[in-house]
């Protein structure tokens, strides 16, 4: 855990440690929420990888719907 200043534009650096333990890139989206008072990033995941963590799981799977969400990176299946 560290600190991080809000700059005039509203933006914020990811520290390079926290970027390599994630393995986020250049240019990746992200997605944010807030709850409460948390503000939560959540790296998006692609429609491509979405559907390849998806084969297989459908019929007779073990697979969560939750788990799905958490795979797509949402908290509500109507999204």
């Amino acid at each position: 855990m560290g600190e991080l200043i809000i700059d005039e534009r509203g933006r914020v650096v990811i520290p390079k440690e926290i970027r390599e333990k994630l393995d986020l890139k250049t240019n990746q989206r992200l997605i944010i929420q807030a709850r409460e008072r948390e503000i939560i990033l959540k790296p998006a995941v692609s429609t491509e990888q979405f559907i390849h963590n998806l084969k297989g799981c459908v019929h007779g799977s073990r697979i969560k719907p939750s788990e799905l969400k958490e795979i797509w990176g949402i908290e509500h299946a109507h999204h």
